[in-house]
């Protein structure tokens, strides 16, 4: 299958005809992106790492689709995430193993989804649907029951409306306790289509690409910042791209990536590590997110893992600026008992650094203070400042203790 990198993602080039198929046999994780999925991809680091991980990456966008084309990558057909659903249950229309479970819509919307769909198939392909609360990805005893009632429903396909990207980063953050679940599809509104809930654009408009003329006019109050100042970004990174002169943000990749590969090149564990814990994640059963089997198995404590996933891109959002001794702290990489010690040190030899002293004596790898150096490096040139990966070894004179109180 032809992949064609666009910006910071990587597009597959296939028909919907293909497409079909791999679902139903293979499974896997969709993502659909469009224009609106494109500008916020530079930008949010969890709804990147959610395209990093996805099995299928199709466009959902006829814009999208003549960009590419005058670019001179021309993507064989857009399939938009309302028109999969119904081919993906139509195709599928007699096979009795497939089960879906609907997840989005206002009260009762999914519910009534479930019912049409049902009704044009046949027999109950959809097994059970439900509304979620608003707000209800920042409720974690409610995304506990909506997880234990997927389970429990046997459901092996898992349709998700919520809107991006709050579809995409609730599958990344709850997939590993959906071991039944083999095919995971975040397809924005299509569940309020199948319900009549909303009405789709014209075929004509959308074979034009005008469906998004026809949602505005629709939903004006919700929709016109996100298709008239929202998305002009895209824009300007379209003529970038066209002149070479877009730059992917090197930061959002590194957070992006998976905390397993992530804690590997930090230097917290090694290949073989790395190489055991995905194996036993593999086993659907076992139902531990990466940083969690990691934790059991005592190679990284629970704080390291939080501060990578949760305090490092929140630190970096926010444009603080810390001290590599900081970082280290804050990641429970050192304590302030060994930063005490390697100050006294230093007073014995002045030469020495810190983070040369904190190697010697084994508190952290050189490859882990080497990984922090060009992270803070990549981190202060992002900011416009004029510095050298020297003056960051120099900073590391100046460590001192976090105040935890």
């Amino acid at each position: 299958m032809e992949r064609i990198e666009f910006l910071n993602i990587t597009i597959d080039n296939i028909t919907l005809a293909e497409l079909l198929p791999l679902l139903t046999e293979r499974g896997g994780f969709v993502v659909t992106p469009n224009v609106d999925h494109l500008v916020k991809l530079q930008t949010d680091v969890g709804f990147l790492k959610a395209y990093r991980i996805a099995d299928y990456v199709i466009c959902d966008s006829k814009i999208l689709q003549y960009t590419l084309r005058l670019l001179g990558k021309p993507i064989k057909e857009k399939i938009s995430g309302s028109d999969l659903l119904p081919a993906f249950y139509r195709y599928n229309r007699h096979n009795r193993n497939i089960r879906i479970f609907l997840l989005g819509g206002e009260e009762g919307v999914a519910q009534q989804a479930r019912f049409n769909i049902n009704s044009k198939v046949g027999w109950d392909i959809v097994v059970d649907a439900l509304s979620p609360s608003f707000g209800f990805e920042k409720n974690e005893a409610e995304c506990q029951e909506i997880v234990k009632r997927i389970n429990q429903s046997g459901a092996n396909v898992l349709v998700v409306g919520v809107g991006a990207p709050k579809q995409e980063k609730w599958i990344v953050k709850y997939r590993s306790q959906l071991p039944n679940v083999k095919l995971f599809l975040p397809l924005g509104a299509a569940i309020d289509f199948e319900a009549g809930y909303k009405q789709r654009a014209p075929r004509w408009m959308s074979d034009i690409g005008l469906e998004w003329l026809h949602r505005l006019l629709s939903e004006p109050g919700r929709l016109w910042r996100r298709y008239l100042v929202e998305s002009l970004p895209f824009f300007v990174h379209i003529i970038r791209h066209r002149f070479n002169l877009y730059r992917y943000n090197p930061l959002r990749e590194i957070l992006s990536l998976p905390i397993g590969l992530l804690l590997y090149r930090v230097g917290l564990i090694t290949e073989q590590e790395l190489d055991l814990v995905l194996q036993i994640q593999k086993d659907k059963n076992y139902g531990l997110r990466f940083g969690e089997i990691a934790t059991d198995l005592g190679l990284v404590s629970p704080d390291t893992v939080r501060f990578f996933a949760e305090e490092l891109p929140e630190i970096v959002a926010k444009g603080r600026n810390l001290l590599i001794g900081e970082y280290l702290q804050m990641a429970h990489l050192i304590t302030p008992s060994q930063v005490d010690y390697s100050l006294e040190k230093q007073r014995i030899y002045p030469g020495k650094r810190i983070g040369e002293i904190l190697v010697e004596e084994g508190y952290i790898s050189q490859k882990t203070l080497d990984w922090f150096i060009e992270f803070q490096y990549l981190l202060r040139s992002q900011k416009g400042k004029k510095i050298s990966l020297w003056d960051v070894y120099e900073e590391l004179q100046y460590l001192k203790p976090i105040n935890h109180n």
